[in-house]
């Protein structure tokens, strides 16, 4: 087990163990007491790559982790929450953009073997770059590719699916992706071509 995994039952508090069934380990822990097993999912973002003409929206994060550094819109689903209302809800507090989730696109969809996340993007476009972000960002802006501040990226991690991103955004055409990303490798699979306003 990594170290992300939990070692305490969260019912009664109890101490948890490596399981196996029929002799065969399992990636996931049991409790003995409640007699019942613990799995340590992943967690699941919502990110929005939002165009205003050939410019994509980043806001810079106001609260740790990675506090004064630029990102993609985009945070944790809650409790019973669609994506896509995720996604909206996530872009309205961090950059002050009101879009109706049904303006949003599916657009990307990938796992973070090394964090423990999988994350859905989700493509729109604006007609006018104001913004007022919230609390939880100090500003919001709409960078082109060459003037985004690359050094200053709070997740570099992600910059391939950020440049693929400005790379449909150049082209008029975003296509429909699959990435996986490991601490060595990233990987990425077209699901599908789209115009533009679709």
């Amino acid at each position: 087990m990594d170290a992300q995994t939990s070692s305490f039952c969260p019912e009664c508090g109890g101490p948890l163990v490596a399981h196996s069934v029929a002799g065969e380990s399992r990636r996931y822990r049991y409790c003995p007491g409640c007699q019942r097993p613990h799995h340590d999912h992943p967690t699941i973002v919502a990110t929005t790559f939002i165009a205003y003409g050939k410019r994509l929206l980043w806001v810079r994060r106001a609260i740790p982790p990675k506090q004064g550094l630029w990102a993609i819109p985009g945070g944790f689903v809650e409790q019973d929450e669609p994506l896509r209302i995720g996604a909206a809800r996530e872009l309205r507090e961090e950059a002050g953009l009101g879009i109706d989730p049904d303006e949003l696109h599916f657009y990307m969809l990938g796992t973070l073997t090394f964090i423990n996340q999988i994350y859905v993007g989700f493509r729109g476009r604006v007609d006018n770059g104001a913004c007022d972000p919230g609390p939880e960002s100090l500003e919001a802006r709409f960078f082109n590719r060459e003037e985004c501040p690359w050094d200053k990226v709070a997740y570099p991690e992600v910059n391939e699916a950020v440049q693929q991103a400005y790379d449909d955004l150049e082209r008029d055409c975003f296509q429909q992706w699959h990435v996986e990303m490991t601490a060595d490798s990233y990987q990425r699979t077209l699901i599908e071509t789209g115009a533009l306003g679709s």
